[in-house]
């Protein structure tokens, strides 16, 4: 087994292990192991992900880290895409590969 395959085994075994963090989430319509991350703290909603700081009293969001195979999406997802999330309605931040594993961040405003 080369390097390569050994990753592509690692990423299912490990990394999303269902008896770990990663459980079966709704990601556009497709059922499949991933890892979900609150990783906004009732904050106010900011826009352009900090690079001016902006930020808007009075409107509240949700920001969340999703990981998931990248093989398990039809597409990778890319910044401003609308994206739902176990039914909720998010748009895409960023979204990186990391050897098959994709990292997607999204934000959701809730008000």
């Amino acid at each position: 087994m080369d390097f390569k395959e050994m990753i592509e085994q690692d990423n299912t075994t490990v990394f999303l292990n269902l008896q770990e963090f990663a459980m079966y989430h709704n990601l556009n319509g497709i059922k499949c192991k991933a890892i979900v991350q609150d990783i906004s703290v009732a904050d106010n909603f900011s826009t352009n992900g900090g690079v001016n700081d902006l930020s808007y009293a009075g409107l509240y969001g949700s920001r969340v880290q999703v990981n998931c195979l990248k093989a398990d999406l039809p597409e990778v997802p890319v910044y401003g895409q609308t994206f739902t999330l176990d039914g909720e309605m998010y748009l895409v931040e960023s979204c990186s590969d990391d050897m098959g594993i994709l990292t997607i961040q999204m934000v959701e405003n809730s008000r």
